[in-house]
């Protein structure tokens, strides 16, 4: 598959994608974030559906975030970081060699303290 073929494949997956995307994103903000996961996975269970995945918990999270941080919303922020942090590290292949088995790690160190950026505390500290 030559470059402009992948592009525009990559570009059609992401056009099927996008209807999928704002459901997801609806169906989180009812707190049901497994319908959420099958929606995006029933159009696109690839790495790149696995990405968008993420992106739309991060961005659940700071809205949550933005909402308000009190004992009444930190059950439901636990929730939404920590299934942020299992969607961003979803995003991941297996690593074949040490090396991508480091780079994985340290990828997936980074977003989940980007997560712990946005959510203001560590809830496993």
């Amino acid at each position: 598959m030559s470059d402009r073929e992948y592009e525009r494949y990559l570009r059609q997956v992401a056009e099927r994608r996008a209807p999928a995307v704002a459901e997801a994103d609806r169906l989180l903000s009812q707190d049901r974030y497994d319908d959420a996961e099958r929606t995006i996975r029933a159009v696109d269970d690839s790495i790149y559906g696995a990405v968008a995945m993420a992106k739309i918990y991060r961005h659940r999270l700071e809205q949550l975030v933005l909402e308000g941080v009190n004992a009444d919303t930190k059950p439901r922020l636990v929730r939404v970081f920590e299934r942020a942090v299992m969607a961003a590290w979803s995003a991941y292949p297996e690593p074949h060699t040490e090396i991508e088995a480091e780079n994985y790690s340290r990828g997936r160190a980074t977003d989940r303290a980007e997560l712990v950026k946005i959510l203001g505390y560590d809830p496993d500290d």
